[in-house]
């Protein structure tokens, strides 16, 4: 409920402090006082239009802050969910603050529970916390979305468990057809697709790769390309080291070298151990000479298998051009083929599996949507009796209240029903609408395409009279609800109020007496001029202060003990149908 509301910079209202009631609060004052000023405030802090015309002459910026209490034993999933989504904690007192400042050219600020919103973050918020009915069009009801969720609230338990079964067989609908669509491809598509993986594949195999191929190759082709360098490499060496019959032979020389020493180690042992180590040196140069000749007896002079070589590592290349950067890199694209391939023949029976599944599933969903759909039109009818008893009782028994309900086509992802494809969503089949007809022979129309404010605000009360169980928004506001009634017409108005308001907050502007009569909180607003300047001023009135003002509603200008005792009566007789009725 809305317990607090300040504002500041309004039009004519200076500054102004005012504190509801959690029952029927009501609004009145002389025409042009600036109740609607106060309605303008409560709009402003739902996320409401800003137009400079507001601002008070001389200020640089509106200001309004709203209180809300938010009671434990009142379900409000809407205001938990978008609070949740906004990141707005609640403390433990469950108080909600709403601030806006506004300024001329969009500048400003919002703040819920001290953290900063843009304006838009209020309008979600509000429309969870209130309704304003009348002259304004922060109206819930007038969507066709909240009127199907209306609806269903009223039809209770059974609509609540069939439309709970509705939802999870969509929701699983949609991951079936998300899953085929991740699978599904036209015969031609796979067909393309095979056949250009099993090219690749075989192509690929046919070069019947080996890791370290590649380098292998690569090695041998410089061998083969440098066999005439490597020849005469060898032999000169061979010939340095041994010699044959050439001499001067490095083996010739040290062999030479080695006897000499032996013999002169003989008269000097000093030289006995360099001549050993010419003997090694000698021994290591013949087998350095031997291994030289057979390197050089081995060395290739093919170039035949140059080409070979040649070709092979050219054909390594075409496929590393395709491929990969090498040879285990192509090898591993192989294997990834393979998994394709075998996943595009596997994916026959997966698609098979999942047509077999979607169909099972939109055979149910559409039984459970059609039952769902027969259980909310048995709540209509019951709904469309109840409004028009309501109807008749606030002076509008001609107008005519339905509930229409239609269904679209839609022949690409409709669901079957009856050799149809419909549009279906979680919430079913069904699109359901409000339609009135105000005047006899007027056609329905929506309830949003009322013209008449006084009438729509009627009917919002009667609706919400109806659904007042069901309804989780706590609190309303009615505009002007009493426009073109009187007599027994505003009385009936004025008991359907204090019925509203033993379940929600109402706050009500009204020129009626029979209405204003009812209130648990009364507020009176004039208007004032103090140097120079106007302002609205809001008096909560005890009850003698009510008698005075209902007294003035009564006689108008003139107030008579005649008016001042017709006064007393009503507050007496609200005061016992309010004891009736509680």
């Amino acid at each position: 409920m809305l317990r607090e509301l300040s504002v500041a910079n309004l039009a004519l209202i200076d500054r102004l402090q005012l504190e509801f009631d959690q029952g029927l609060n009501i609004l009145t004052g002389e025409t042009g006082a600036g109740k609607s000023i106060i309605i303008d405030a409560v709009n402003l802090i739902l996320g409401g239009r800003f137009s400079t015309e507001l601002l008070r002459a001389g200020a640089e910026a509106v200001e309004v802050e709203a209180v809300f209490e938010l009671a434990e034993n009142r379900g409000n999933p809407d205001l938990a969910r978008v609070l949740t989504e906004w990141g707005i904690p609640v403390g433990e007192d469950g108080l909600l603050v709403m601030e806006r400042e506004a300024r001329p050219g969009g500048r400003g600020r919002c703040r819920v529970n001290g953290r900063t919103v843009p304006v838009f973050a209020l309008s979600r918020i509000g429309s969870a916390l209130m309704d304003i009915h009348g002259q304004h069009a922060h109206q819930s009801l007038l969507s066709p979305g909240r009127q199907r969720e209306l609806l269903d609230n009223f039809g209770g338990q059974a609509i609540k468990e069939k439309a709970e079964m509705v939802a999870a067989l969509y929701e699983r609908r949609e991951a079936v057809r998300e899953a085929l669509s991740q699978v599904t491809l036209s015969e031609e598509e796979k067909a393309r697709k095979i056949e250009f993986l099993t090219f690749q594949l075989q192509e690929i195999e046919a070069a019947r790769l080996r890791p370290g191929e590649e380098e292998e190759l690569t090695k041998e082709k410089e061998l083969l390309n440098a066999a005439e360098e490597l020849f005469s490499a060898a032999s000169a060496a061979y010939s340095l080291l041994y010699g044959g019959d050439e001499p001067g032979a490095a083996l010739d020389r040290l062999l030479e070298s080695q006897q000499l020493l032996v013999k002169a180690g003989e008269i000097d042992p000093r030289l006995q151990p360099l001549a050993e180590v010419l003997g090694e040196a000698a021994v290591q140069v013949e087998e350095a000479s031997r291994e030289l000749r057979l390197y050089r007896e081995k060395i290739e002079f093919d170039p035949e298998k140059l080409a070979l070589v040649e070709e092979r590592l050219d054909e390594i290349y075409k496929l590393k051009r395709k491929y990969g950067q090498g040879v285990p890199e192509i090898l591993e694209y192989a294997e990834k083929i393979r998994e394709e391939l075998a996943m595009i023949e596997g994916e026959e029976e997966r698609l098979a599996a999942l047509t077999r599944e979607l169909a099972e599933i939109e055979e149910k969903l559409a039984a459970v949507a059609l039952e769902l759909s027969a259980l909310r039109k048995e709540a209509a009818a019951e709904l469309e009796k109840a409004i028009q008893t309501q109807l008749a009782e606030v002076n509008m028994g001609k107008t005519i209240f339905e509930v229409a309900f239609s269904r679209e086509k839609d022949e690409e992802n409709g669901l079957p029903v009856a050799g149809e494809k419909l549009a279906v969503t979680r919430y079913g089949l069904d699109r359901v609408e409000f339609l009135v007809a105000p005047n006899p022979g007027e056609g329905l129309r929506p309830l949003a395409k009322i013209a008449s404010g006084g009438e729509l605000s009627r009917l919002m009360l009667v609706l919400k009279v109806v659904l007042a169980e069901k309804d989780n928004i706590p609190s309303m506001v009615f505009d002007e609800i009493d426009a073109g009634i009187g007599g027994r017409t505003a009385q009936a108005v004025a008991e359907k109020l204090l019925f509203l308001s033993r379940t929600h907050q109402v706050i009500c502007v009204t020129h009626l007496p029979q209405i204003a009569s009812m209130a648990r909180r009364h507020f009176y607003i004039e208007k004032r001029t103090t140097a120079g300047r106007t302002k609205v001023d809001v008096r909560t009135l005890d009850r003698e202060a009510r008698v005075d003002e209902l007294a003035r509603m009564l006689g108008g200008a003139e107030v008579t003990a005649t008016t001042r005792e017709h006064a007393r009566e009503m507050l007496a007789l609200a005061a016992s149908i309010g004891r009736g009725k509680s």
